[in-house]
């Protein structure tokens, strides 16, 4: 879309959303509870409503494509602890590790692909991913010059 028809687009949406929640799965749970008919939230918490609390939603991704994210691990140089924290990221990345975060209904997709997930997770095979520049908006300045914008031309117009 480019960024200014985007944020020509937001502009437009604003008039239908009821509110801007900081979590990203709020959402689901308004929709779920009949709060309102859509949710932009992530597709596991649609998915996690609707498996433990029997909400009747469905998650959908747009046909144009929609937006990721990537949780992220470190091991910090110089750190005291630097071989615990290396078994613990070992751990977590390793196929055990991996799959508690279904056991815990956090049904996000793995990062290790070498085992078979919990088929309560969403698969994505089939979800058009927007291809991101994440050196450009991974940087702080980047992301807060977006947010100021957002919160100039689209959260502070009436709905």
């Amino acid at each position: 879309m480019g960024e200014d028809a985007a944020f020509d687009y937001l502009k437009k949406l604003n008039k239908n959303v009821t509110q801007y929640t900081r979590s990203g799965q709020a959402q689901a749970r308004s929709v779920g509870k009949g709060e309102v008919g859509i949710g932009i939230s992530f597709i596991f918490g649609f998915e996690n409503e609707r498996i433990t609390n029997k909400f009747p939603v469905q998650s959908v991704a747009p046909c144009e494509g929609t937006g990721y994210e990537i949780g992220g691990i470190a091991l910090v140089k110089g750190a005291r602890n630097k071989e615990a924290a290396r078994r613990y990221y070992d751990w977590l990345m390793s196929p055990e590790g991996q799959q508690i975060g279904a056991r815990a209904n956090s049904l996000q997709v793995p990062a290790n692909k070498t085992f078979k997930p919990d088929p309560r997770i969403p698969t994505i095979d089939n979800v058009r991913l927007v291809k991101y520049d994440f050196e450009k908006y991974g940087k702080a300045a980047e992301r807060r010059r977006l947010v100021d914008r957002w919160v100039k031309e689209v959260e502070s117009q009436p709905r």
